[in-house]
């Protein structure tokens, strides 16, 4: 009949020999769209892993053609690429003379397009992870993309993309004893690109402190900073422009629970967004990807975003698998066409905003049918 119509059929397997040491795995998939036509798309999956000892590996790769298209039955986003990946992993899980536990990995990951066969990125990164004797864990790695990127979503239109130079990035994290009362952890990440001034920092902290083991509180920090950064500023027929911007982003959270006992806890939980960006200076985007400087586009994208969120929700677990949830919230958003505020100024913008309250009580109940039978047989 004159109707749209759609089909998705799945071929995969998972394979362990006897011993369980090593895993083969893949999967063939196949999406068919009938709308005034045929659209016919493919998924695929192959890999070989080794899962046990010291020593471990994987090897995989996978494509998604560009009409994979499976929203009649379920939910498919990215698609007309090709990726590949290789990791190698050393774990020490019995403690040593110095170390409760040791992990290091190494990874190399290339992807493209398929039609059309563009590189779009080779990124080789390194992770370790150790955990001493007094059980506070450290590590850090390092990754970089000697070939850069090609960015086939910046650009915002299909068939183009931004040339994106290579980056070295490099971390380093601490945590302390998760078993005492007081715990901290802090992450410092640092991008450094192929390009004179423009590097990206990320940090995080967190603290906690457990009053007894009912009650506790969390802290988190989380700034970043993005020096000259290039995103997508607008187009019109004729161009694709791009801006060269400094972008900060600071959230900050507050959250305390209290257990009652093992079916009812209360939490509270404060959360501030912040977020804003300068643009200094904008460019036509070539059909290579490189980019030209312009003065044709002079609109003014400078911005600060802020969000504020106040949560207070009770929980009650009166039954397995049911819960009841009182919920209060109260939340304020503003943007504004500006940047680089005093934070004083900031807070006082946000806050003279309209508020939203809400007040909301969800029931989930799990009906068991095993049990629901045995009540219809009762009344016969």
């Amino acid at each position: 009949g004159d109707f749209r119509d759609a089909n998705a059929t799945a071929f995969l397997w998972n394979l362990n020999d006897k011993k369980n040491i090593f895993n083969y795995y893949g999967a063939i998939k196949g999406s068919w769209v009938m709308d005034h036509g045929t659209k016919f798309g493919s998924r695929g999956q192959i890999g070989f892993a080794k899962n046990s000892g010291k020593n471990q590996f994987n090897f995989d790769g996978n494509f998604v053609t560009k009409h994979w298209d499976i929203n009649d039955l379920g939910f498919s986003t990215n698609t007309n690429y090709a990726y590949y990946n290789g990791y190698y992993g050393y774990r020490i899980l019995e403690p040593t003379k110095n170390f409760n536990n040791i992990y290091l990995n190494f990874n190399v990951n290339y992807a493209h397009r398929i039609e059309s066969n563009l590189f779009t990125t080779l990124v080789i990164n390194h992770n370790n992870q150790f955990t001493n004797k007094n059980f506070r864990s450290y590590g850090g790695g390092f990754e970089f993309t000697p070939l850069g990127e090609n960015d086939i979503y910046e650009p915002r239109t299909e068939g183009r993309y931004l040339q994106v130079p290579s980056y070295l990035n490099t971390w380093i994290w601490t945590e302390s004893d998760n078993r005492k009362k007081f715990q901290y952890n802090v992450n410092v990440d640092y991008y450094a690109y192929n390009e004179k001034g423009r590097n990206v920092i990320n940090t995080s902290f967190y603290l906690r402190y457990r009053f007894s083991d009912k009650f506790n509180t969390v802290w988190r920090f989380n700034p970043s900073f993005n020096n000259n950064e290039i995103g997508f500023a607008g187009k019109d027929d004729a161009e694709i422009y791009m801006g060269k911007r400094q972008r900060n982003t600071y959230e900050n959270s507050f959250t305390s629970q209290y257990t009652f006992n093992d079916k009812m806890s209360l939490s509270l939980a404060f959360r501030h967004y912040y977020s804003d960006v300068t643009y200094n200076s904008f460019f036509t985007l070539n059909e290579d990807g490189t980019l030209n400087p312009t003065t044709q586009f002079t609109k003014d994208l400078n911005g600060t975003y802020n969000s504020w969120n106040v949560d207070l929700r009770y929980s009650w677990w009166f039954a397995p698998g049911s819960q009841l949830t009182l919920m209060y919230r109260n939340a304020v958003e503003d943007y504004l066409g500006l940047s680089r505020m005093k934070f004083k100024d900031n807070f006082s913008t946000l806050f003279n905003e309209p508020m939203v309250n809400n007040i909301s009580l969800k029931l989930t109940y799990y009906l068991d049918y095993n049990q629901a039978k045995h009540w219809f047989k009762k009344k016969e």
